[in-house]
């Protein structure tokens, strides 16, 4: 049997990060029929959407047919048709966790290339689950569920 494959995207600092494993835990017992990897962004943090799903996978997942399809962004390097400008590039603020890399500045558009390539990737998101706070911009979370739309991604947002 083909997994399907669910987009999985949310906040860095969710005020109920177990929110997400709860979903995932009803996903695979009361509506997934066989086997489901989740692809998610890998966003680091205690707090994180995408952290909250990999914890819960690799202890949990395997026993409900749950895997996760982790894709971190490249903070480090920028796209080809990045400007080449000075002004380009951000300089990470000292204890900066969310743009994980060697370098002490990153490129912006990172997590919109990884937020394409989770949705471009096959095989495609049978759907999303996306996990904004509320009261938060969700930048991150608001152009992934852009995206999947665009692409006919159902998404399902889910909140606390």
């Amino acid at each position: 049997m083909t997994a399907t494959v669910i987009l999985l995207a949310g906040a860095r600092h969710l005020t109920e990060p177990g929110i997400v494993p709860g979903t995932l835990y009803d996903l695979a017992v009361n509506i997934a029929e066989g086997p489901v990897v989740v692809r998610h962004g890998a966003c680091p943090g205690e707090r994180s959407a995408d952290q909250a799903a990999s914890d819960w996978i690799n202890d949990l997942g395997a026993r409900y047919g749950l895997t996760d399809d982790p894709m971190p962004a490249d903070w480090d390097h920028c796209a080809p048709d990045c400007p080449t400008d000075a002004g380009h590039r951000r300089r990470k603020r000292p204890g900066d966790v969310a743009h994980p890399g060697l370098l002490p500045d990153y490129c912006p558009t990172a997590g919109p290339r990884r937020n394409a390539g989770m949705v471009a990737k096959l095989p495609r998101p049978a759907w999303m689950l996306a996990f904004p706070e509320p009261g938060q911009p969700n930048y991150g979370t608001r152009n992934c569920i852009r995206l999947a739309e665009q692409a006919g991604i159902r998404v399902h947002e889910i909140t606390a």
